[in-house]
Formats: structure tokens, sequence, C-alpha cells
């Protein structure tokens, strides 16, 4: 292998050099790195790359600085050329950038001769961090590399390269593969975690909005100083989140912020992380890079180093990045780019990782060369940050200050909720609260300095006491019920936790008892276990195995149905099909609880089998096919008679969405017919399944009338008598009744065959709802709605039958529109058959002042996410009064969404808005002779 570096000046330039080198008479891969963002002269480039070196693959991308032997710079294009003997180069291109597309990339290469999997991404409009992490599970042993493109610290635009083509989105792959290619990957961090623990409360891929439930920016206003927030993204960053994932520490580093205060992260966040500042000092990460640098060095076959280093890093070290991209030049011949985020792959896991250098060495012989350690002792300048840690240090001081007051209202709060008691180590009793008074008969006065025994009611072993003093004695937590009884004789249960307080040696110097009264709860359990258990067959209930599959965390269950049980209620009646649920209930759990199987009716013939936690995923596998195979080979006998079945059979395994699994892989085994086998689908099948499972949730909730329109007041802002006013709103009634919101389906539902379908039929009962009670109906309208010939063609012929007065079409996604010719058009059409038009959720996204312009509209309805933070947002108020300003200039009248309280009503009403929707006014509903 050759590693050769060329930074672009002219064509001339670079025919010389492909010349004087011989590359084209040679094969690899060339990077291109493009610190020069002007998109011509890059494809110009590119497709100079490709006539002169056709059996050289090329990969690529934007960047905030370029990396070559052991030097860098800024604003240039750096060719990197790899020149191999015994490697072959595979490229491509995606724009999907999902787990379940990464995963079908990953299995291309699974088990194979793939070495290295170079990956550039775009992460400024999406996060690849998904396609990273599918990519690596289908394909653990394949070392991942790469980063983010950059550019330049704009944040505005990044691209990635494949050949001689440019995307602003998904990802470039190159792919080397070799039976002798030697390839070791490494990462330098060398941040540290400062302050106090935060817990991600509010997140949504790679954009943070809240820590502790406060708005991110906030928080770091509030740790690090308000001069973090003059410059966002650059002012923060230096300092990353920093969470622990495995062996190691990730960071996260902002890279933009959102329109709604979000805070952009190069790599995702979820809810429940518990995250810390990162800080570090040139001193320590030197160290780290002299560290990495020396234990590289003599100890690997080294003809080439790729290094992607992060631009944060790069920022915080200043002048000291110079001497590290120095350090790791001296391995051998090196080329990379510095990233908004990198790839790094450690053992069989790779991650997106922020604030980080890596490499990767390669080399096609085995042959170690040594090489001198590097000296990196240089001088360390003053930096930044130590303003913004001062602030940390005294804001974490004030919160241990503010600790113990706070204790001291936590301490009042739970004195109102729980019955508190505290005790010596000999069990005396030395405090009670009010609320032990209360509930036990007993004053202060007669229970101080006795024990609880006072307290024992007969009805309680001692075997319980027993094993309570055995754990406090032993300094562990108890808890238990425990039945007491009153002063007058009564009885209560109480859920008890006992915990020893010890002192800095460990002895124990109190016990704090916490109880709360479930005597209630206690007295309705009989209630509880009638749910809990099927009536007709005695099995346990659906209620029943939610419970045991929160308690037991189980990793693996199955589902059974009977193919058209209906059948069997019709031909025989409801009598018979009962008795012959009993028998086959009776049936399943006798074979099953000899392999220490639960069985579960969920309802009607559907079964839910849970096996024991020991028993192994092959072992259940097998007996759930044996069984499948018995209760087919002979008929079912009830009374006599012989019933011939046929059933369905899927297992789901993983955690978390265990049942979700379960179902899905039985309604694959349907939906392809497959009886009397055993579908079984594990998490890793998950993202395609759910598809599979909602799409099949769809077709049948169009075929079951279930997909329906729940309908939300619009009421007059003046307070006048006006026609009525409603919004159309989509709604899935799911097969127990419950209303499951768009959000859950509707996406899917867009990119299927049964799009059309539904919106007609949204359209329709709109349409005949405005006619039939000459109401005012608005529909909601996407641009894929309107660019679609066949839709807009019936929504025009259907307003031409029943006329279109009382329909209001609002247009959503105008950000998604391609075809402003055929929405004009459409616009045109309906107005010409007497409909309006609204634009929704305007002030927020797109908001193209000129495009109203343009299509004139009837109504404009401010986004909600500004109309919820009125009262607070000085900005959001100022953001409402100009697009009510400005929509009252062109004729239109304003609609406020999300308007929650009468405070944001009465305010609105004082900005002139002409109607108001939300909560206040009314939830979505059915109205009411729909739902009758």
């Amino acid at each position: 292998m050759k590693l050769y570096n060329h930074l672009c000046q002219d064509q001339e330039s670079l025919l010389k050099f492909v010349s004087d080198l011989g590359l084209a008479d040679q094969a690899g891969l060339v990077q291109v790195f493009a610190g020069d963002q002007d998109e011509t002269n890059v494809r110009t480039l590119l497709g100079i790359l490709n006539d002169l070196l056709p059996d050289f693959r090329i990969t690529g991308a934007s960047t905030c600085g370029e990396i070559f032997g052991g030097s860098q710079s800024e604003g240039r294009i750096l060719l990197s050329f790899s020149c191999f003997e015994a490697t072959t180069v595979e490229t491509g291109y995606t724009s999907d950038l999902s787990y379940a597309s990464g995963w079908a990339w990953g299995r291309r290469y699974r088990d194979s001769d793939a070495r290295l999997a170079l990956v550039f991404g775009n992460g400024l409009r999406d996060n690849p961090e998904s396609f990273i992490q599918g990519f690596n599970a289908a394909a653990p042993g394949l070392c991942i590399a790469g980063g983010n493109a950059g550019d330049n610290n704009r944040f505005e635009r990044t691209f990635v390269i494949e050949g001689d083509r440019l995307y602003d989105e998904g990802v470039a792959l190159a792919v080397l593969r070799s039976e002798v290619l030697e390839v070791h990957s490494d990462c330098v961090l060398e941040w540290t975690p400062i302050g106090v623990p935060l817990e991600v409360t509010r997140a949504k891929g790679n954009v943070l909005y809240e820590l502790n439930h406060q708005p991110a920016v906030e928080v770091y206003q509030y740790y690090l100083g308000e001069d973090v927030a003059q410059d966002i993204p650059r002012s923060l960053m230096e300092f990353p989140l920093l969470r622990t994932q495995g062996d190691f520490l990730v960071a996260r580093s902002p890279v933009g912020i959102t329109d709604d205060g979000g805070l952009i992260f190069a790599g995702k966040l979820e809810c429940g992380d518990c995250v810390r500042f990162g800080v570090a000092d040139v001193e320590t990460i030197t160290d780290g890079v002299r560290n990495t640098v020396n234990r590289l060095a003599g100890q690997l076959p080294i003809e080439g180093v790729y290094t992607y280093s992060c631009t944060a890093r790069r920022s915080f070290l200043s002048s000291i990045i110079s001497a590290e991209i120095a350090a790791i030049g001296s391995l051998g011949p090196n080329a990379g780019f510095f990233t908004y985020g990198e790839y790094f792959t450690s053992g069989a896991d790779c991650s997106l990782l922020n604030i980080t250098t890596t490499l990767v060495t390669l080399s096609e012989k085995g042959d170690v060369s040594k090489l001198p350690a590097k000296d990196l002792s240089v001088s360390i300048p003053r930096v930044s940050t130590l303003r913004s840690l001062t602030h940390l240090a005294n804001a974490t001081a004030r919160d241990l200050t503010n600790s113990v007051q706070f204790l001291e209202q936590y301490k009042h709060a739970l004195d109102q909720t729980a019955i508190v008691t505290r005790t010596d180590p000999e069990g005396r009793i030395t405090y009670v609260n009010d609320l032990f008074e209360l509930i036990s008969g007993y004053s202060r006065d007669e229970v101080i300095g006795k024990t609880h025994q006072i307290l024992r009611h007969p009805d309680m072993p001692a075997s319980v006491f027993r094993d309570m003093w055995d754990t406090i004695l032993n300094r562990q937590v108890w808890q238990g019920t425990i039945k007491n009884r009153k002063k007058n004789g009564d009885f209560y249960y109480v859920d008890t936790t006992i915990v020893p307080i010890v002192d800095h040696a460990g002895d124990i110097e109190e016990f704090i008892s916490i109880r709360n009264d479930i005597t209630e709860i206690i007295l309705n359990q009989s209630k509880l276990a009638q749910q809990r258990t099927d009536k007709l067959t005695g099995l346990p209930s659906r209620a029943r195995l939610i419970e045991d599959l929160e308690r037991l965390q189980p990793l693996q269950l199955a589902l059974m149905d009977v193919r058209s049980f209906k059948s069997f209620n019709d031909y025989y009646g409801i009598a018979m099909g009962d008795r012959i649920l009993v028998e086959l209930a009776a049936e399943l759990e006798q074979r099953c609880a000899i392999e220490g199987i639960t069985v579960y009716r969920l309802h009607g013939a559907h079964f839910a089998l849970l096996p024991d936690s020991s028993i192994t995923y092959n072992d259940f596998s097998s007996y759930i096919s044996e069984l499948a195979a018995q209760l087919q080979s002979k008929p079912l006998v009830v009374n006599s008679e012989y019933f011939d079945m046929d059933f369905f059979f899927g297992i789901g395994r993983g955690e978390g969405r265990l049942l979700t699994f379960a179902e899905s892989a039985l309604q694959k085994a349907k939906q392809e017919n497959i009886a009397h086998k055993v579908v079984d689908l594990s998490e890793e099948d998950f993202d395609h399944t759910e598809n599979i499972y909602w799409l099949n949730e769809i077709k049948e909730a169009l075929q079951e009338n279930r997909l329906t329109s729940f309908y939300q007041p619009i009421v007059s802002g003046s307070g006048g008598v006006v026609e009525e006013r409603y919004e159309s709103l989509l709604r899935m009634i799911g097969r127990n009744g419950e209303v499951i919101p768009p959000l859950q389906f509707l996406d899917l539902a867009k990119q299927s065959r049964y799009y059309p379908e539904i919106t007609r039929k949204v359209i329709s009962e709109a349409i005949s709802l405005a006619s039939s009670r000459n109401l005012s109906i608005s529909v909601n309208l996407s641009a894929k709605d309107m660019e679609n010939p066949d839709i807009s063609a019936f929504i025009l012929e259907q307003l031409s039958l029943h006329g279109g007065h009382n329909l209001i079409f609002e247009i959503t996604e105008t950000e998604s529109i391609q075809d402003y010719a055929k929405v004009k058009q459409f616009v045109e059409g309906v107005r010409a058959r007497n409909s309006k038009i609204a634009i929704d959720d305007f002030g927020s996204g797109y908001s193209n002042y000129s495009y109203l312009i343009e299509i004139q509209p009837d109504f404009i309805k401010i986004d909600g996410s500004i109309i919820s933070r009125i009262l607070e947002d000085e900005k959001s108020r100022l953001i409402t009064e100009s697009i009510v300003e400005f929509a009252h200039k062109i004729d239109a009248k304003v609609v406020a969404e999300f308007v929650n309280s009468e405070d944001i009503a009465t305010l609105l009403q004082q900005m002139n808005v002409d109607y108001f929707q939300g909560f206040h006014f009314g939830k979505p509903e059915l109205l009411p002779e729909l739902s009758e």
C-alpha cells in the first residue's frame, strides 16, 4: 500500500502529479476532502479524476479543515490517493439513514473479506447514527471509520461525495476488501466530566430540548455563564455532554440550534441518559496523544494512517492541534479531515463520537517498522474556559447549599403523604409524624420509647419480623407489607420500607420507616384478581400477561391463534364455541405446564405462551414447533364431536416490546398464511416488522371502518355569533376501542398504497358532514395530496357534485412542495368551487411570506409552538403580532392553535386574532350524531 496526498491548485498541477507517480496504471481509493466548498469546482475536479483514474474509486466529504502528512489546511481541496496491491475498493451511497438501511448495507459484508468501511455522513439535516448502528449490528467484526461532513463551522450545508456526484443528505461509503490488509483503530478524547449529573428529560434524535426538565440552553447558561449563549453553537462546542458507554466516555458536542430552541448535537441523545459537562486542559490532552502515538509506534505494521478529528477539538486546542496532528503524522503517511462527529469502532461496537481524534492504521504488509517516540512537549497557553469553569464551580456550590433547604421541604412533603417513624438501633420509637397518629389512633406520648410491638396484629407471622431484623441489621433496606392493629382494635395494611442510617464508620445510628396505607388496595385484591383471570377458561388474562411481562422482563414469548375461529361460532353457536375454547385452553395448559410454560388467554381464540426464564431460545422454539404439530395431528374432542383446527404461531424475542414483537410475528404468519409452522422474529427484525404490523393495522382499519375523523372546534375570537367551525383530524380506533393518534401510523401510511384511500375517506366524510349539517369544516392536505393528480381530481369532482362553500383546505408541509404550478392550479380549482384555503403551522419552519402573497390564503394558522409560549416569551408575542398584522393586510383571517388557557385567549383577543382552537375550547372528538 502507498498513500499520496495532493493539495489541488489547478488542473495542470493535478495532471503532473498523477503522471509523475504513474497513478493511471494503479488502483485504489481517492478520498476527496473539500474545504473549498464551491460545488462547481468540486464537480469539475471529480469529473477529471474519473477520466484520469478509471481503476480508482472516489469518496469524500466537505470539511472544516484538511489533514495531510502531519499538517493541516483550511479552505483547500485535498486529494488523498491510497494505492493498493491486494485490496479492492467498493463505494456506494444511500439517502436512507435508518437502522434498517444500515443493517442491509452491513449484511452485504458480514462474513466477507471486508476489513474497513469508511462512512462519510451529512449530520446537519439528519443524524447518520442509526445507520451506523445498524451497519455495525449486521457486521460486528468490520471496522467502521470516518465522520460527519463539515462546512468550515458555518453549520449551514454539508455534502458527501461518491464517484462524480455530491449529495447534501445521506451517507457515502467506501469498503476495503482484502485477505491481507491489517486495520487498527484508535482514538484520543481526554475530556473530563465535571459538575452535577444531568438527566436528559426531553430529546428527539440528535436534538436536545431539556436537561433536568429545564431548557437545554438555559442549563448551559446557568452552569457556564451568560457568555456561552452569545455565539451558539460555536461557544458551546468545547463543553460537550459526556455519558458513559461501555468502557469509555462518549462526548456529544452541539453543532446547531433549532427554531424552537433545541440544541442540535453531532449524535443522538435519549431521554433518561445521564450526562455531565465535559472539560479539558491542554496538558492532559497532549499526554493522551503522546501515550497513544508511543503505544502504536513500533507495535503495528503501518503503511498509511486515516485521521478524522472533531472541529470542536481543533477549536479548543488552537495551536496545540498542530502538535497532535504532527505526532499522528509521525506514524506514517496520513490524510483525513476535521468533522462534525467521528465514527469509531472499539471491539464489536461502533459509536459516533465528538471532541475526539480518531485514527485508522492500514498495511498490506505484516512487518513492523520501529518508529522513534514522538516528543509532544508544548507550552500550555491560557485557555478561554477558565471563566466558565469558575462559574460552574460556583453554581455547583450554590446547588449544594440550596439542597439543604430543599431537603427540609422534602421532609415536609413526605410527612404529608406517608406514615414516618424513627427508632434507635434497638427498635425503640424516637419519632412519629402526624399521619402516624391519625391512622394508628396512638398519640406520640403513647408510643415514644416503646417498640412497634404495640402495633403488631396477631395475624402477622413471627417469621416476617425475623426476616426484617436480619435484613436491616445487615445494613440493607427491607420492604414488605405489614398488617397493623389500631388503638381501637381495627386493622390497617401498610406498604413498609425500613432504611438503616449509618455513620461514617458504618455503624447503625437509627432506622427510618416509611409506610403507605394500602388497606383499600388489599381489600380490593379480589376484584383485581378477577381482572387478572379469564372468566371463561380460568387462564391468566391479558392484564395478567402485561403484569408478568413488566415484572419478569422475559426475553421470549409465543402467541397462538386459531384460524377463522369465528366460523365455529357462526356454525355451532356461541355456547359450543365457548366449550371448544375451554377444552382447548385445558389441553394447552396441561401440555405446557410440564415444560414450565404459562398459558394466557388474551381474547377469542388468541393465546399467549410465556416460558420460564431457564428455557433456552432453541428449546422454546423446538417445543412450540412440536406443540403446533401435536395440535394439528389430532382433532379436538368436545361432547363426542371432533373438531379439526388450523393454528398460527409466532414467537417474539427481545427486550422492552416483547408483546409487540410476538404480535408482529403472529401477524406475519397470518399474512403469509403460514399455519402449523412457527414464525420467529427478534428485536433486530423489528424496524421492518413494525412497518409490516402497522401496514396491516392500516389495511384492516380501512376494511373495518376504524379509520375515522375527530373534530376540534374553532371559535370566534370576537365572541360574536358565527357559523360552527371544526377541524377534521384523523384517528384510528384500535381493536379494543382505544383511540390511536396519527403520530403512530400516518407517516408510514403516506408511504403506502393505502394513503390515497385514506385521503378520499377523510375528504368524503368532511364534505358530507359540511353539507348535511351546514358546518364549516377544515381538512388538512399535504403537498403529496395536491401534487397527486388522482387525489386532486377526486377532490375537485366531489366539490363540483356536492358544493364546497363550507370547506376549508389547510395546506400542511409547505416545505415539501416540489411542484408549485400544480399546487397553484389546485388552489385555483377549489376556489372556483367556493372553497377556501388556509396555510397551516405558519411562523415555524418554512414560513415563506412570498409564498403567502402568491397563494393569497383566506386563513393563516399560527404554529402551536409559538402560541404555547406566548405568555412567557416576548419573541413569541412579537412573531404573533407580526403575523396578525401581515395577514390582515392581505385580507386573511388568523387562527391560533394550542389555545389551552383563558389567559392565552385573552392576550390573543387583544392582538385581534380572529379565531381560536385548542383544548380550552374543546378537544378533538366525534360529533354527537357521528358517535351515535
